[in-house]
């Protein structure tokens, strides 16, 4: 979870989903493809207070960072870069939940790299990171975060 408000911090300082904001999160704690469907399970022997959706829809925006950034650096040919598709084939696993605008994702991504509208991609990504980064501190420390 620390993982999950370190990349909402940055997002939130940065106003959005921008480029490099995963470079924070060491990889061996907390990589999306890892964290994307984790269930928690409590112990009777050990309890622990882990919010299993955070770090699910975190898993999530953390995976739309680094697809965002190598669609940002390889543009008309990302869909060749062997970590988009990880990524994307991860994302696709989980295009119903924790984030349902996932599946929206999948009707803006056309069959060539070049035929993407990367206005109404980037507004996909604003709205994801209202409804859930913003959102998320708003709940938690009131209408200044906003």
């Amino acid at each position: 979870m620390a993982s999950v408000l370190l990349l909402y911090y940055h997002l939130l300082r940065d106003g959005g989903i921008t480029n490099d904001q995963t470079v924070y999160i060491d990889p061996d704690d907390f990589n999306g493809i890892d964290f994307v469907g984790v269930e928690v399970r409590e112990s009777p022997s050990f309890s622990f207070d882990l919010d299993e959706m955070l770090i699910q829809q975190g898993a999530i925006i953390y995976l739309l960072c680094d697809l965002n950034d190598i669609i940002s650096e390889y543009e008309d040919d990302f869909y060749s870069q062997p970590q988009a598709t990880e990524i994307l084939a991860a994302l696709k696993k989980h295009q119903k939940s924790p984030i349902p605008e996932i599946a929206s994702l999948f009707e803006l991504l056309p069959a060539s790299e070049a035929e993407l509208d990367y206005g109404e991609y980037q507004e996909l990504l604003k709205a994801i990171y209202n409804k859930y980064v913003q959102a998320f501190f708003v709940a938690k420390f009131g209408e200044g975060f906003s």
